[in-house]
């Protein structure tokens, strides 16, 4: 399989008590070098306290691994992850009790907390965000070796930054195929800092995120982020988006910008910081939000990619709280949902009709592409090269391996039962 090769130049500042290392047996995934630090063995329990980097992992499938996040990663999905408090103080003492590997930090956290950890032999990662595109996907990576290993994590990593830039195309796509080719609009996203309003500029991840919409940023050649009020009235942009109501407010008390015909003509839309700055699910809720915004024919409803995404977070959650979450088939152990979890069904999402569909090892169709797509997106399919609508021996052990993990007889053939359960938004990811 085709490997993908990334730079380790990090924009990670990773912090770690040089005496904190995890013990176990080495293998040829551990230990893990990246930048200062050193992972002997798989970390198998993480909390963490930086909502930026915990959409990187959850969108990349190791939020399995959760077991305990703060009050500020808000993300929906997440909510079934218990708190352990704030981002700048979380209680160690509950930290310690989830047997917890590793801790990533923002930036803000409190000195005297991350001492008290790193005493109970708890590894402390200080993440930092990227800014451009290109340290996004260094992020993915190296999150991914972190948590997975130096290949299979490296690898899911990068597939994960692969299939977020994928959706994206997808919705820059779904703009071209259903609006007039013929119109290109023009936007710009502003925020308030330090008394002045700023622009997002060029280059930037916010940069990448609006031209996702179709549209051109008006601030594509200017690298200073201080607005020029007069270049937006030049570029007198078809739409605005702002990142609270106080930019707004200047917005509408600045003489020439309170005149911009997005402004009197209401196209205007509050996107938080929040939503701009993170970096994997909810960047595609943002990008959703801003499409059909500025496009009402596309405007989307989000609840089932977060449903879809709720489902690892809350098998993670529910076992670290009850064992009784576990089911055993062909003597191993299946990881099941708990009951009262909400089920949706994703057929409709990936545009596959499941009645009385099943499907066998060695055919070859185009529901076979969208079921190993699905098992793709599960984490049972490590390479997006085996998505290729043959049902050979990596779809048959994939299959084999979803449906041990599912509480399903291990056959490796996807009857109709084994597909119910592969596109409900509960079916448990290979973690």
């Amino acid at each position: 399989m085709r490997k993908r090769i990334v730079s380790i130049a990090l924009v990670f500042v990773l912090a770690l008590s040089a005496a904190v290392l995890f013990s176990g047996c080495g293998n040829d995934e551990y230990p893990v070098e990246v930048a200062n630090i050193t992972i002997a063995s798989e970390p198998k329990n993480i909390v963490v306290l930086d909502a930026p980097t915990a959409d990187i992992i959850s969108y990349a499938g190791y939020d399995i691994k959760m077991v305990g996040r703060s009050d500020e990663v808000n993300q929906d999905w997440l909510s079934v992850v218990p708190s352990v408090g704030s981002q700048t103080s979380p209680n160690v003492d509950k930290i310690k009790t989830y047997e917890t590997d590793i801790v990533f930090a923002g930036e803000n956290l409190d000195k005297n907390v991350k001492e008290s950890l790193e005493k109970e032999n708890i590894q402390v990662i200080t993440m930092s965000q990227a800014k451009t595109p290109k340290a996004l996907e260094t992020n993915y990576v190296t999150l991914g070796k972190i948590l997975g290993g130096k290949v299979t994590g490296s690898n899911k990593g990068a597939s994960a930054y692969d299939d977020l830039i994928s959706n994206m195309e997808m919705v820059k796509s779904s703009v071209k195929t259903e609006v007039n080719s013929d119109i290109l609009y023009t936007v710009c996203y502003l925020y308030f800092e330090d008394n002045n309003l700023k622009l997002m500029t060029s280059g930037t991840y916010g940069d990448m995120l609006l031209g996702y919409t179709g549209a051109v940023n008006a601030a594509v050649n200017i690298d200073e982020n201080k607005v020029d009020v007069n270049t937006l009235k030049v570029a007198n942009p078809n739409f605005i988006f702002y990142a609270d109501d106080a930019t707004l407010n200047a917005i509408k008390a600045d003489a020439v910008l309170g005149k911009l015909t997005a402004v009197t003509g209401g196209k205007t839309l509050m996107v938080t910081a929040d939503e701009m700055n993170r970096q994997g699910k909810s960047a595609l809720n943002t990008l959703d939000k801003m499409v059909g915004f500025m496009y009402p024919s596309l405007n989307k409803n989000t609840a089932t990619r977060d449903e879809a995404a709720k489902t690892a977070a809350t098998v993670a959650a529910s076992t670290t709280a009850n064992n009784n979450n576990q089911t055993t088939t062909n003597n191993q152990t299946a990881t099941t949902a708990p009951a009262n979890a909400a089920t949706t069904s994703l057929a409709d999402k990936y545009k596959i009709k499941l009645d009385k569909l099943t499907l066998k090892y060695e055919d070859e169709n185009g529901n076979i592409k969208i079921m190993q797509q699905r098992l793709y997106d599960l984490g049972y399919i490590d390479d997006k090269e085996n998505i290729t609508g043959y049902y050979g021996d990596v779809s048959k052990a994939a299959v084999k391996s979803f449906q041990t993990k599912n509480g399903i007889k291990a056959t490796g053939n996807a009857d109709n039962a084994t597909l119910v359960k592969m596109f409900d938004s509960n079916a448990v990811k290979n973690g």
